[in-house]
């Protein structure tokens, strides 16, 4: 029997007669469930992986790809330190910075924060903390439509032309919210290193005017840091002419690895290297796993879809006995039977594959607008950036990965059809015409 008398009879099958309604119900149950296993996993896996990229491409770009820390010592940024690492091959810049823990004082409100002093041109090339500020037209109403205030009020943003003038800070939305601050008031920071007074031992404290709010989309930084001029930081943070650390950006077409191998061969003994895995594991290693299992537990939903198909299929055996023994007589094939209705079972799991696929890829492509709506309608919250730290519920679909979902999916399908496929090829046609 040719394959195209075999797809023909195959698909005649499916096309269930009014008394075998009840086997297209089940087959078209099978159908729902393999549509919304796979349109699921799809779905979730892009959210996983977009929430994935954009912690790292937020937390990159704003910090740095790789890291420079002493080895215990004090890290002095000489120029000629920073010349060397600069002239690495694959470092596009190193910047110095000098970051530490402190609390700010706003009238009633205290808070504990983190202070992290940079160079003024620093700040202003580090496009996260700027473009909200003084950013193109297009950047400024991106990154303040990521920290649009619930009331929907405008804002003063300020400026960063004064930045490094004088003792000022630029500090971000959130914390702006929280502390009822705007640009001009002015904060009290206090840090726990202490200094000597004539009154005795005090905190050393120092009271600052706020020159900028910035805005990155990321509820960690725009809540909790403060940017101050490098030198004044330093000062608070009674470091002297040192820093914590070195911020190291890559360029696009650099290996991270490779430009870090490299870099730790010009910083020596004077520190050591790190990168944003190394400095963020913990987060990574949690967000990997939870994918993991997110994964196989979705999986297992497309398994139980894909064997339903095992019961409307050996239904459809029972009903066709009499069909099947006929094609037997007419000189088909054990295995051209078995071919069949390997075609109607993968028929039934390969429709509601193509159908999760397209509805996985649209739910995924439109899932923040999907979300907006949602909250809107229901007054629910789907995705609290307090807790997941983005403004935004990202996706990313990544295109090998839907394939091997929807090839999972199918396996699973022809795995759920060869039982009743081969018990249709072992039938006898004697018997089968008998019960006739």
């Amino acid at each position: 029997m040719s394959f195209a008398a075999e797809r023909l009879i195959a698909f005649r099958f499916l096309r269930a007669r009014r008394e075998e309604g009840f086997i297209s119900v089940i087959a078209g149950f099978s159908l729902i469930g393999i549509t919304l296993g796979v349109g699921t996993l799809i779905v979730v896996m892009s959210v996983m992986n977009g929430f994935r990229v954009e912690m790292l491409a937020q937390m990159s770009s704003i910090s740095g790809q790789l890291g420079v820390q002493s080895n215990g010592g004090p890290l002095e940024p000489t120029p000629d330190f920073l010349k060397r690492l600069a002239a690495v091959p694959g470092v596009q810049s190193a910047t110095p910075t000098a970051e530490g823990q402190l609390m700010a004082v706003a009238g009633d409100r205290v808070r504990g924060i983190v202070l992290r002093g940079m160079r003024p041109d620093d700040i202003r090339n580090r496009l996260p903390l700027s473009s909200a500020i003084e950013g193109s037209p297009e950047d400024r109403e991106r990154y303040r439509t990521l920290c649009r205030a619930e009331d929907d009020k405008p804002i003063d943003w300020g400026t960063l032309k004064g930045f490094g003038d004088d003792f000022t800070v630029v500090i971000g939305r959130r914390l702006a919210d929280l502390m009822s601050l705007k640009v001009g008031d002015r904060i009290q920071l206090v840090s726990p290193v202490s200094v000597a007074t004539p009154l005795g031992v005090m905190p050393r404290s120092a009271a600052v005017k706020v020159s900028a709010i910035f805005c990155t989309g990321m509820y960690d930084y725009d809540s909790n840091f403060v940017y101050a001029p490098l030198q004044d930081a330093q000062h608070m943070l009674n470091l002297g002419p040192n820093v914590t650390g070195i911020e190291v950006f890559v360029t696009d077409k650099a290996s991270t690895a490779e430009t870090r191998r490299l870099l730790m061969r010009a910083v020596g003994t004077q520190g050591w290297v790190f990168d944003w895995f190394q400095a963020n594991a913990g987060f990574f290693s949690a967000v990997v796993a939870q994918t993991n299992v997110i994964f196989l537990v979705l999986t297992m939903i497309v398994l139980v879809a894909a064997f339903n198909i095992v019961s409307s299929l050996v239904m459809l055996v029972r009903t066709k006995t009499a069909d099947i023994a006929i094609l037997r007589t007419m000189g088909a094939s054990r295995a051209s039977i078995m071919r069949i209705f390997l075609l109607d079972g993968l028929s039934i799991g390969g429709a509601g594959t193509i159908l999760g696929v397209v509805l996985g890829l649209a739910f995924a492509h439109n899932i923040e607008a999907i979300r907006q709506w949602l909250q809107r309608t229901f007054d629910i919250v789907l995705f609290d950036q307090t807790l997941y730290l983005l403004a935004e519920l990202p996706s990313r679909i990544e295109w090998s990965e839907v394939a091997g979902i929807a090839v999972m999916a199918l396996v699973f399908a022809l795995l759920a059809s060869i039982y009743p496929a081969a018990r249709a090829a072992r039938l006898d046609p004697v018997e089968g015409l008998r019960r006739e």
